[in-house]
């Protein structure tokens, strides 16, 4: 690709700033090395996409903010910027320790005069900003308070580029495009504060209609206004920014900010924020869901790719022995040689490498000058430049090689390891010597297990570790194993907690309870409308992944437990006050046949618990199994079949003497179906006749 010329226009030149720092230690060891912004996908550089991205939105002037290897960094812009028609300036601070210390420290320069788009420099897409950027600077003009944009996607709950540990809950109105409220949702929560949301009712007073979001992609992309660093300047608590800024100014009564969105549905947006990402938007891109960022547009230059058929990517100067089988989904670098019998399916394989007799590589990703000699076997793992894997090796899935690893003749390196060549405690900038672990990479090889030091990841302390767990790469939800014995102690441990530390240790279904009574009570004692009441419950139901089953058995009976079966008319606490009040919100947690069957059991067995007494209890199922057939809530058939079950004529005495008491209405239900079944018979006869 040749050098371009530099565009010079009199025009507001249109600014971009690249975080290129992920502040996380996701790819540990290999990011002990090298910026992750720099790791080859697909054999192109990661930062290389978020490049093209910005280019096809028209930036003239991006700004890279760097802190961990910052060299390596540098050198490779200053490299693309001669093929660039963008002015690239690489901003370099070794004290960045977060989102927001770059926030702060571009406030501080002063390099940004307008309206700017603020990426990661892991950012893969190939949508457009026009729409995006003219609505923002629309909005601006007819309102300053408005002081960014997020670009969100649309997606699936299982889609392949949505991160398994990291989601995020948006309460937006459609029709402004404003945000009313923001919530980080991970799969896996420890604390009560993990498993709540609270937002502030009066959203509902300025916003009558509003959407609870968990359908959406955040791969942060996002435009701001010059604003939005200062404010960074002024809260030195913001840090993140999503959990702490979006946050932050959504939840300020003082700031008098507002922050809107742009959904996006047929592009393709996401972030390699993980290993799991980093194998997920691999695969999209060999499939061709990032066109045109796609190996053989050879985005790098120097690339030569030809695309086959199979979604094979090949470059000129491979070597294919004739008795090689390349499958499907397979990208191949320059100068790289396959050896006779070896097997590729599903995987990317370097420039520069050596592949042996019989080796068979899936789902696995082996970077530059890596030499696989015979008879090994590669299962989804990651394996970084310069590794060695002598003959007979077997990796299992998983696992991060990282650069310069020898792993010796007939080992086999067990799921999901890590391995470093780098001397412990030290980074690649150390002369240290390394003392190799012959039980981990044999005793011809060279490396030793990695572990993360104590305390150093940026995850809260607070956060499940499974979070993390599923965010690795081949990672399968049926393994989480958690019985460890430090676990064991740890439970131990805090049986002796004070009781507010106690409070953060209920199970979910405990807290699910919690919550759901607590918010009934407080609808019950306020006097919210119904339909307030039902977006509470829908938001607690969304935010702890819980179904409507969940929901009806702790809702059916929080509302019967506000009756008071001795309690005179007009005092508002009949059953028939109630009902008539509160029975609607019960028939939003049912949507089908069978969940009306299981609302009749949980009728049944909600008047039983709460009323022991069996003349009380009547007095409450009886008008209740009544209002919910009279309203529709549950239909005759589900009635007829809840009482005709062996499941209602078991359980305690007054949940089977209540099933009698709805003898009556069940004899009416069957005279009623006997008496239209004669009288379609009866048509039936006229019409032969």
């Amino acid at each position: 690709m040749p050098p371009k010329e530099k565009v010079e226009s009199t025009e507001q030149v249109l600014q971009a700033v690249i975080l290129a720092d992920s502040f996380d230690e996701r790819f540990q060891p290999i990011t002990l090395e090298t910026a992750r912004c720099l790791l080859p996908l697909c054999n192109v550089p990661l930062i290389s996409y978020t490049f093209e991205f910005l280019a096809v939105a028209g930036v003239q002037e991006v700004f890279v903010f760097c802190c961990s290897h910052s060299d390596k960094v540098k050198a490779f812009v200053k490299k693309y910027e001669k093929s660039s028609n963008m002015k690239i300036n690489t901003i370099v601070s070794q004290e960045l320790m977060s989102v927001g210390d770059a926030m702060r420290e571009l406030d501080a320069k002063q390099l940004i005069d307008t309206d700017f788009i603020l990426v990661t420099g892991d950012v893969v897409s190939n949508m457009k900003l026009d729409q995006v950027l003219e609505e923002h600077r629309a909005r601006r003009q007819a309102d300053k308070s408005a002081i960014m944009t997020m670009v969100l996607k649309k997606a699936s709950p299982q889609h392949r580029s949505r991160s398994v540990g990291d989601g995020s809950l948006f309460v937006l109105d459609q029709g402004s495009k404003e945000c009313l409220h923001y919530q980080p949702v991970k799969a896996f929560k420890s604390t009560r504060e993990d498993r709540r949301m609270t937002m502030n009712m009066e959203i509902f007073d300025k916003h009558p209609e509003i959407q609870l979001r968990n359908d959406l992609i955040d791969c942060q992309v996002d435009i701001c206004s010059v604003e939005v660093p200062a404010l960074f300047t002024e809260n030195f608590d913001y840090q993140d920014i999503r959990a702490d800024f979006v946050h932050g100014i959504l939840t300020s009564d003082l700031l008098g900010k507002t922050i809107h969105f742009h959904e996006v549905s047929d592009v393709y947006a996401a972030r390699v924020r993980s290993t799991q990402m980093y194998d997920a938007v691999s695969k999209d891109i060999i499939s061709r869901w990032t066109f045109p960022m796609v190996p053989d547009s050879n985005l790098q230059v120097g690339d030569c790719y030809e695309y086959r058929r199979g979604l094979v990517y090949k470059e000129k100067s491979v070597v294919l022995s004739r008795t090689c089988v390349v499958e499907e989904k397979v990208v191949i670098g320059a100068n790289t040689q396959i050896a006779e019998r070896a097997v590729l399916s599903n995987c990317v394989i370097g420039k520069n490498c050596i592949i042996g007799a019989n080796v068979k590589i899936d789902n696995a990703y082996i970077w530059d000058n890596v030499v696989i000699k015979d008879n090994c076997v590669v299962q989804h793992s990651i394996i970084a430049n310069d590794a060695v894997l002598e003959q007979g090796v077997t990796i299992n899935k998983g696992c991060l090689i990282s650069f310069k690893v020898t792993v010796g003749a007939n080992t086999t390196v067990p799921a999901y390891s890590r391995l470093t060549a780098l001397a412990e405690g030290e980074d690649d900038d150390s002369d240290a010597e390394l003392i190799s672990d012959p039980a981990v990479v044999g005793a011809t090889g060279r490396g030793r297990s990695f572990t993360e030091a104590e305390g150093s990841d940026d995850e809260d302390e607070d956060e499940d570790p499974k979070n993390k767990q599923v965010n690795m790469l081949a990672f399968d939800m049926s393994e989480l194993l958690l019985a460890t014995k430090e676990q064991e102690d740890s439970a131990s441990d805090f049986e002796s907690e004070a009781s507010d530390l106690e409070e953060d240790q209920i199970s979910p279904e405990e807290e699910l309870d919690r919550e759901v009574a607590a918010t009934l009570d407080r609808a019950f004692q306020d006097g919210h409308d119904v339909d307030i009441a039902v977006l509470e419950l829908n938001t607690l139901r969304m935010a702890t992944f819980s179904n409507f089953k969940e929901m009806r058995k702790r809702v059916i009976p929080g509302v019967l437990k506000h009756i008071d079966p001795a309690a005179r008319p007009g005092s508002g606490k009949t059953a028939k006050e109630i009902l008539n009040r509160w029975g609607s919100l019960v028939g939003k947690m049912i949507h089908d046949e069978e969940d009306q069957l299981d609302g009749a059991y949980v009728l049944q067995r909600a008047c039983a618990t709460l009323y022991q007494d069996v003349a009380q209890a009547q007095r409450v199922f009886a008008p209740a199994l009544r209002y919910f057939y009279d309203e529709d809530i549950l239909e005759e058939d589900a009635i007829l079949e809840w009482y005709h079950s062996e499941k209602s004529q078991q359980g305690t005495d007054v949940e089977r003497q209540l099933r009698e008491v709805a003898v009556p209405m069940i004899q009416y239900l069957e005279q009623s179906e006997s008496e239209e079944s004669d009288d379609d018979d009866e048509d039936e006869d006229e019409d032969s006749e």
